[in-house]
């Protein structure tokens, strides 16, 4: 444990050393990634990896590569309205109308993922912190701790805006990629550590795929995006530059949605921990004794800084649906008010499996919007490879599944 706790530390902090460099945070293409990777690399891929181990078994990591190619093809069809879409946005007619009704799905699939960011926090707050010392919390859950963020982001985004607190959460990126990346470390060296025992063995761990599983992991849609932020910050960078971005941004992350349940995996084997959003402070638990405080960090850090960045972004697009009827003060309070609703409501992995069902209606209306452009720049091969991902984002609206 020793040694694979050292690694994790040097790992951490020799990440966040390069990442919060005057070099990299300094840098345009590091400053416009930073949106969509910090919407995309929060803690539920780590926390929700366990449920789909639990599903695929030792197929997890090609499933998570599966969902990151859907992703990857998703963020194409975006890129593509980026980069043909957006010269004419300003147009009536019926691509500015699908554009508002698409807008429209964002701005719940962000209300119900804002929900779930903060309920999924609240969650590992209470089984680190608050389970082992026993303590009655009375009311205090992960659901209220998720109230209590939300009431405090709609009362001072209304009181001051959420600029100085959107600044702070893109800083954090650079945290959660190091502490990804450490968490990943930590793992693959325990493997190593068996493998050098001579006991590593491929896991007998491959449950049968069902037709509710396979429901299920279309759910996790959620998961994977994101990245449809470079879509949304137009004023700040260009459009080449955002495409460019919102591509590396997706690279990075299916980097680690694969590599994490392949190092995971053993441990999973080995341990059989309830499969739950905190399975995964129970297997890291075994590997280094540091893991899980490294874990509730990643937890407060990136699911925090993707609520705030989330519900700021949002306030642009609520502005531009209402015309700027609505004063910007109110947005905020509205988008966290929406939030509240949905933690009130559901469970983390309802609203994970929800949210998953909105984005890909939003996802279904861009991909209307770039056909229609694919036809009239008659860009035919295009036009399949959208049809092909819109048919998709049906399939994953009408069958998405909670576990």
């Amino acid at each position: 444990m020793v040694v694979i706790t050292l690694l994790v530390l040097a790992t951490l902090i020799g990440l966040s050393v390069v990442l919060y460099s005057s070099r990299v945070q300094n840098s345009e293409r590091y400053q416009a990634m930073v949106l969509p990777l910090g919407d995309i690399m929060d803690i539920g891929f780590v926390a929700m990896t366990p449920i789909i181990v639990g599903i695929t078994g030792i197929d997890s990591p090609l499933t998570m590569a599966g969902l990151c190619t859907l992703g990857y093809a998703t963020g194409w069809v975006m890129r593509y309205n980026i980069r043909y879409f957006e010269p004419v946005s300003t147009e009536k007619g019926i691509l500015r109308n699908l554009s508002n009704t698409s807008q429209g799905a964002l701005i719940v699939a962000s209300v119900v993922n804002v929900a779930y960011y903060l309920q999924l926090m609240g969650g590992v707050v209470i089984f680190i912190v608050v389970a082992p010392f026993n303590f009655d919390g009375g009311a205090l859950s992960g659901s209220g701790i998720a109230v209590a963020v939300l009431v405090a982001l709609g009362l001072i985004g209304f009181l001051r805006g959420l600029d100085k607190f959107n600044e702070l959460s893109e800083r954090t990126t650079a945290f959660n990629l190091a502490a990804v990346s450490a968490i990943i470390i930590g793992f693959a060296a325990y493997n190593l550590q068996v493998a050098v025992a001579g006991n590593w063995v491929l896991p007998d761990y491959n449950p049968p795929l069902t037709t509710q599983g396979a429901r299920q992991i279309l759910g996790f849609f959620a998961l994977v995006q994101g990245f449809e932020a470079s879509r949304y910050i137009g004023r700040e960078y260009s459009a080449e530059r955002r495409i460019r971005t919102m591509r590396d941004a997706q690279i990075v992350a299916t980097v680690a949605f694969v590599l994490f349940p392949a190092a995971a995996l053993l441990l999973f084997a080995q341990v059989r921990p309830n499969l739950g959003p905190t399975a995964v402070v129970q297997i890291g638990a075994v590997a280094s004794p540091v893991l899980p405080l490294l874990i509730l960090a990643l937890a407060i850090g990136s699911q925090a800084s993707a609520a705030i960045t989330t519900i700021s972004s949002r306030s642009d697009v609520l502005l531009d649906l209402s015309n700027e009827a609505i004063p910007r003060r109110l947005t905020f309070p509205i988008l966290a008010a929406g939030a509240i609703a949905v933690v009130l409501v559901t469970d983390v992995l309802t609203a994970v499996a929800t949210a998953s069902r909105v984005f890909a209606v939003f996802f279904t209306l861009q991909c209307l919007i770039a056909l229609i452009l694919a036809s009239r720049h008659e860009h035919w091969k295009q036009a399949v490879g959208i049809i092909l991902v819109g048919l998709a984002m049906v399939v994953i609206a009408i069958f998405g599944l909670s576990t």
